[in-house]
């Protein structure tokens, strides 16, 4: 299935994230809801967690990946104050390498899957600014319906 979807080795690394997100109808930072319940997979799909920090936040992105190479999912970041705001991400992985993006801000991610299960990449704010990113992934595991972060350890969301 990997294979399929264009990810050389042993499967998707991380991507990450941030400014990457994916959305029927794009949102704002902060602005998102997401589903509170793990839902089955989607036939074909393939689901992870990627794991890090940017500057003195911290991050939880779910994306699942079908064997076209078409990337969606969710980034949940937990501010230092304990904010989170959920940013939907779309975008692609085509033979390792992912990019992805948050329609409505404009941010932008581009980077590389590793098979040590890690990812690295520089995200690309509208602004210009842009930062390196590194993340830990997780094949395999739960997401809500609209392929986010399970709620757990306090990463809940408003509903809506």
């Amino acid at each position: 299935m990997l294979r399929r979807a264009g990810v050389s080795g042993k499967g998707l690394a991380a991507l990450l994230l941030l400014g990457v997100f994916w959305s029927p109808r794009p949102l704002w930072a902060g602005q998102g809801t997401t589903g509170q319940r793990a839902v089955p997979p989607v036939p074909g799909e393939v689901t992870e967690l990627w794991e890090g920090s940017v500057l003195s936040s911290d991050f939880r992105a779910t994306v699942c990946i079908n064997a076209r190479g078409r990337l969606r999912g969710a980034a949940l970041l937990r501010t230092r104050g304990g904010q989170v705001d959920v940013y939907h991400l779309e975008g692609s992985v085509r033979k390792g390498r992912v990019e992805a993006r948050h329609p409505s801000s404009g941010h932008h991610f581009t980077g590389r899957l590793m098979d040590d299960g890690q990812a690295s990449g520089t995200l690309r704010l509208k602004s210009g600014l842009s930062f390196a990113i590194e993340a830990r992934r997780t094949p395999d595991v739960p997401v809500t319906e609209d392929c986010a972060p399970v709620p757990a350890d306090g990463w809940r969301v408003r509903k809506e």
